[in-house]
């Protein structure tokens, strides 16, 4: 028995909630602090749902005892007996007070069918606009629209909405309301770089005397930039989690990454995750000397009212192109043209011939109704690879895929089914590797995880990689080089040629008037807050991007 079950174990007395015999019990809750944004990072299943339930008053803290629940007099009397002293005036102001919370949910799509309910009760059927004035409470309808780029889709019925589209909607009726606790379930979900950051602007824009506000995000570059203080939940998911004390951002969420809780004493993690982009064998010069060398004309996608132009470009075996741009900007039709799944605009005179590699692809887009087991799957599109001690090692076991094996992809949850599509594009022999947004639906663990996978495959199969991603440490992390997309997103677009990391990181950043740097202990890129002195003396530099290796 590991010292994290020992304490887990021994801390059943201590149990704040728990939804009956044998399932999952959440032994201790974040400790919310007024006139701070907390920020809080786990696994899946790992109790950070529940805890916001919790905290909103949704879910009345049961103690373990689901078949016999205390009074709130017994529970006040736990917390303070317990010196838990923040969550004892809290849950008092909560109770007593009739503190008024709002919560974002964590479910995009739940939030979608809940508003077409709604609709199909009313006569008048309601657009985005309509929704948000139904929600405003704080007389901030325009601002947050427009700060949450709203404003476009005003007009739009609340059934014709995309997923990001909604996530702000969920976003802004949230922060509409005249609450006294706000709580965010993964409000990055859908979002673009540009679209996360602007979230985080308007939530942080809520702390006020007095105010909670609470966000649980798995996008650490992100929830560094929002949060005034950390807590992350650790335990066996599923079965049982734990919230530790808050610290300080950088030092929480570095703790969080080196598996090692120092205040007590647990490692709940067996290896530190790391994030130096040079942390792979680098190839030699005369080794990528030998690398074949591909090339991509100029190309042209043009829809009804949407337009995209592909500049030329060059890479080579080994490496890694990731393609940065906000949502609509057309990074999944230029990786499609690349795969021979969809047709460039003709160029007069010929048809435009892009490189007869062979092509593995993870599509952005994963749902599956196959009825199909894990293990078959892997079987037919991978060649037995997936059976290889190798592959094994390097795919397999990091990505949890193997206690999948005998499951159904109908029946796989997105984040199991995102695992396990990405090592079916992975296992295939293919010339390029063509991966669409491999963080979506991964916890903040899993997303580094993935990255490494992609990193050491590509690096030992020795084949090139174009990648899409919006989270900016999967991102900066993976690149060899970058693509930047310029222009207006679902209008008309710019897809530049593959640039450095440096060069491509410093174009992206200044189209979102941002500076980063690097955490000189895990390595992770920080967004600087604006007026901030790193914020300052990079833009003086021009060098957005700082990376001090």
């Amino acid at each position: 028995m590991s010292n994290q079950e020992r304490t887990l174990n021994a801390s059943d007395k201590d149990t704040f909630f728990r939804y009956g015999p044998n399932s999952f019990k959440l032994l201790r809750l974040p400790e919310p602090r007024p006139c701070q944004v907390l920020g809080i990072v786990g696994r899946n299943g790992i109790g950070k749902t529940t805890a916001i339930e919790l905290l909103s008053g949704s879910l009345k803290p049961n103690l373990g005892r689901f078949d016999d629940p205390p009074e709130w007099k017994e529970i006040f009397n736990f917390f303070h007996e317990s010196e838990l002293h923040e969550l004892h005036y809290y849950f008092y102001r909560l109770i007593k007070h009739k503190m008024k919370t709002a919560v974002q949910s964590q479910d995009v799509i739940c939030f979608a069918k809940f508003l077409q309910a709604k609709l199909a009760c009313k006569a008048v059927r309601r657009n985005v606009g309509q929704c948000l004035t139904e929600a405003d409470e704080r007389d901030m309808k325009q601002q947050l629209a427009a700060d949450l780029e709203l404003i476009q889709v005003m007009k739009r019925e609340e059934g014709k909405l995309s997923g990001g589209e909604y996530q702000r909607l969920a976003i802004a009726m949230a922060a509409l309301k005249n609450a006294d606790v706000y709580l965010f379930d993964e409000p990055c979900n859908y979002l673009d770089v540009k679209q996360r950051l602007k979230a985080a602007q308007v939530i942080r824009s809520l702390r006020l005397p007095n105010i909670y506000v609470i966000v649980v995000e798995h996008d650490l570059t992100v929830l560094d930039y929002l949060s005034d203080c950390i807590c992350f939940f650790y335990g066996s998911p599923g079965s049982h989690g734990t919230a530790t004390v808050p610290f300080s951002v950088k030092e929480g969420i570095n703790i969080f990454l080196d598996g090692y809780v120092t205040t007590e004493k647990i490692r709940f993690r067996d290896e530190s995750l790391t994030l130096k982009v040079a942390d792979t064998p680098q190839e030699s010069a005369e080794e990528i000397e030998t690398y074949a060398r591909h090339r991509y004309p100029t190309m042209t996608k043009t829809y009804e009212n949407f337009s995209l132009k592909v500049v030329e470009g060059e890479f080579i075996d080994s490496q890694i192109i990731v393609m940065l741009g906000e949502n609509g900007t057309g990074k999944s039709t230029f990786l499609q043209m690349l795969g021979h799944f969809l047709k460039p605009d003709p160029v007069e005179g010929s048809d435009v011939k892009i490189h007869g590699l062979k092509i593995s692809y993870k599509p952005q887009k994963i749902r599956s109704k196959s009825e199909a087991t894990v293990e078959s799957m892997l079987h037919e599109y991978t060649h037995g690879l997936y059976t290889d001690p190798e592959f094994v090692s390097n795919v397999m076991g990091p990505l949890l895929i193997i206690k999948l094996m005998d499951k159904k992809l109908v029946n796989l949850s997105d984040g199991e089914l995102q695992r396990v599509v990405l090592a079916l594009c992975l296992g295939q022999p293919a010339d390029l590797y063509l991966i669409d947004e491999p963080s979506a639906f991964l916890d903040s663990e899993l997303r580094i995880v993935a990255a490494k996978v992609i990193k050491k495959i590509i690096r030992q199969k020795k084949k090139p990689a174009f990648v899409a991603e919006h989270d900016f440490i999967m991102a900066t992390y993976l690149a060899d080089r970058v693509i930047v997309y310029q222009g207006k997103p679902s209008i008309d677009c710019v897809a530049n040629s593959p640039q450095s990391l440096v060069t491509g990181m410093n174009l992206f950043l200044s189209n979102l008037d941002i500076t980063c740097r690097r955490d000189p202990t895990s390595f992770r890129p920080r967004i600087n807050k604006h007026g901030s002195t790193h914020h300052l003396g990079q833009k003086s530099t021009g060098s957005l991007y700082y990376m001090d290796d």
